[in-house]
């Protein structure tokens, strides 16, 4: 029984060592290994190194069907996704591996539509950028469909917009990185968009990146735990140009609020005259009131419109009690019971807590 347990202690003796190895690999060694999610060997003849990275640059060439009571718009770009890598490669141990980014590794997440169309992908393996020795492998495809779009409506009509286009790696970062490209940043020109509406700027093209966890739970070199996946967010920032639309949606309150202003121009002996302007503006101000909220989808946030035409029915309510405390004896309103300081005071409030709301 001797020579059994002797060969029992040797084998374990062997596996301490071998795991004792294990645990002093270097983290580049483990995840070369091929015993964890990246599955071939990599021996150091092989250049290769993990994560590998794919940079994406975008040509948007359209915008449109940007309405605010639609959660979708319309947008069409060319996508290129380059890498230093070649899209068929072989290690020194003979495994063949490929490095077509849209197949395996990264996706754009976008709904399913009868409006979708995704051209076939096209491989520029002479490709290079300027200035670089080195060819890098290019491709490039053709996008047209709807996004979804949340609107940020709390300054409405003076509202900044971001519009998303979405990259997703489809493995953990420990494998897949991606990055906007270093050579050609994201950048856009809204010359070039032919059906965005009237009334909408395009400020510029930024990327942002956010993380996020799966449900399923790996071996990974750190340990068991959740794949990480990137995204690379693409922000079309767009705001809106000129006062029209200011105007446009406040024209009836304020001019409720300049008949009710009026009154400070009426003496106050005709008390029914001036309580009848005054009452007529209120109606004007719940009527534009409306019209606003009409003219924007339903919403649970006070935006800044809600602000300015609640400010106009304030006023117009301040203006009325102002021309009844100056008509009865049993108010007295020190200064306000002239009607020049009244009206001076009124309007310099009221241009000030407009400019207050529009800019803070």
């Amino acid at each position: 029984m001797k020579p059994y347990y002797s060969f029992l202690l040797f084998f374990f003796t062997l596996l301490s060592f071998s795991q004792n190895d294990k645990d002093t690999l270097s983290y580049r060694d483990k995840i070369r290994s091929g015993d964890f999610q990246f599955p071939f060997a990599l021996s150091e003849n092989d250049d290769l190194e993990l994560p590998v990275e794919f940079q994406i640059q975008l040509d948007i060439s359209e915008v449109r069907d940007l309405d605010i009571k639609s959660t979708k718009f319309y947008t069409v770009f060319d996508c290129y996704v380059s890498t230093n890598r070649d899209s068929l490669e072989v290690t020194s141990k003979g495994d063949s591996l490929r490095f077509i980014p849209s197949v395996d590794y990264i996706k754009i997440i976008y709904p399913e539509s009868d409006q979708t169309y995704v051209s076939d992908i096209y491989f520029d393996d002479k490709f290079k950028y300027p200035e670089i020795i080195d060819s890098i492998s290019k491709y490039s495809s053709y996008y047209e469909f709807e996004l979804p779009h949340k609107w940020n409506l709390r300054d409405y009509p003076f509202d900044n917009q971001i519009l998303k286009i979405i990259f997703q790696t489809t493995q953990d970062t420990s494998l897949v990185r991606i990055e906007e490209s270093k050579q050609f940043p994201p950048k856009i020109n809204p010359e070039r968009f032919k059906y965005l509406l009237d009334g909408f700027n395009i400020k510029s093209m930024t990327t942002t990146k956010q993380y996020f966890e799966s449900a399923i739970v790996d071996d990974y070199v750190e340990g068991k735990r959740s794949a990480i996946y990137e995204n690379l967010i693409f922000n079309i920032n767009i705001d809106r140009k000129g006062s029209y639309l200011f105007f446009k949606l406040f024209f009836g309150g304020f001019l409720s609020f300049l008949i009710s202003f009026l009154v400070f121009f009426i003496d106050s002996k005709f008390f029914e005259t001036r309580i009848t302007l005054s009452l007529g503006g209120i109606f004007g101000a719940v009527g534009n009131k409306y019209f606003v909220e009409n003219s924007m989808p339903s919403l649970q946030v006070l935006t800044k419109a809600d602000l300015i035409n609640n400010l106009v029915i304030i006023f117009i309510i301040l203006n009325i009690f102002i021309i009844i405390a100056q008509h009865t004896k049993k108010i007295n309103l020190w200064k306000f019971e002239n009607n020049k300081f009244s009206s001076i005071f009124i309007f310099a409030l009221f241009v000030f807590f407009n400019f207050l709301i529009i800019y803070i």
